[in-house]
This record gives structure tokens, C-alpha cells and sequence, in this order.
């Protein structure tokens, strides 16, 4: 019996290693920074009752969402040149970054609507999802099995 190999969303081929780091690494950071959400709302609520637990609710999805796209945009363009790679990643960080700072301009807009918004459970949220995104990502990461090698020596151009 043969192993499935995983298809590619839409395009009925098997993605590449580089690919399935990529998704890895996704997966990974997802699971840390949910772990770290529902942690949050739950201590939030339970400090500071609903508001709380809503303001820290609303700061968890969207770092989870600003996290997402941008390794997102690392599994489309896993395979590409290096090149591509960074341009794709930055134009990716300067529209979410783009887009965070519309939401802050909208909120310092409105302010008066946003006062029931708990700063502190929207602060100590933002952080604690971030990090532990980032220490799910490191563990993955940690994990993965990367081909190193060197490569053969060449012969100098030098005729020395």
C-alpha cells in the first residue's frame, strides 16, 4: 500500500519541502498564539468581567490575523526566488502594517466609542500572543528537518 502524498489546495500537485515548512511553521505559530488567545480571555474575564474578556478577545484576532497573513504569504512564495521572497514579505508587513495602523486611526477617530475597551487586556494580550506565537514558531522551526550540505569546491579562477 501506498502513502498519500498531501495535494496542494487547487492544484492536484504535491507541494514542495519547502512548501510543507512553510505550512509547518503556520501551523505551528497558529496553535501557540489560539493557546495564547483563549488563555488571555479567559484570565481577562475572569479579572475583569466581559469588557475585558471582549477587549482581550478583539487584540488576540487581530495579532493572530496580522501573524496569519504574513506566514501566509511565506507558504505562497516558498518555492520562489530569494528575491521574490523578501519583496512579497515586505509588501505583505507594510500593507498589515498599513492596515493596523488604519484600525488605530479609526479607534483614536472614535474614541469615545472605544471606552469601554479594556487598554490593558488589549496590551497584555497583543504581547502574550506574540510571543508565544513566536515560541510555537521557534519550537517548530527547531524541529524541521533542513538539508544542509556543502557545496563541492570549485577550482579558483586564479591561476595562481
Amino acid at each position: 500500500m501506498s502513502e498519500r502524498q498531501p495535494v496542494a489546495a487547487g492544484t492536484g500537485r504535491v507541494p514542495s519541502p519547502n512548501m510543507m515548512r512553510a505550512r509547518r511553521l503556520l501551523a505551528g505559530g497558529a496553535v501557540g498564539g489560539h493557546a495564547a488567545l483563549v488563555s488571555c480571555v479567559v484570565a481577562f474575564g475572569i479579572a475583569g468581567g466581559v469588557p475585558a474578556a471582549v477587549s482581550a478577545a478583539l487584540a488576540g484576532v487581530l495579532t493572530i490575523a496580522f501573524f496569519t497573513i504574513g506566514q501566509a504569504v511565506q507558504v505562497l512564495v516558498a518555492d520562489a526566488d530569494p528575491r521574490t521572497v523578501l519583496f512579497a514579505s515586505l509588501v505583505s508587513y507594510i500593507a498589515r502594517v498599513g492596515g493596523l495602523g488604519a484600525l488605530l486611526a479609526v479607534a483614536l477617530a472614535n474614541a469615545d466609542r472605544f471606552k469601554a475597551m479594556d487598554t490593558t487586556a488589549v496590551a497584555v494580550t497583543t504581547i502574550v500572543v506574540v510571543l508565544c506565537w513566536l515560541a510555537a514558531e521557534i519550537r517548530v522551526f527547531s524541529r524541521l528537518r533542513i538539508p544542509v550540505f556543502d557545496e563541492t569546491e570549485r577550482p579558483s579562477d586564479t591561476g595562481g
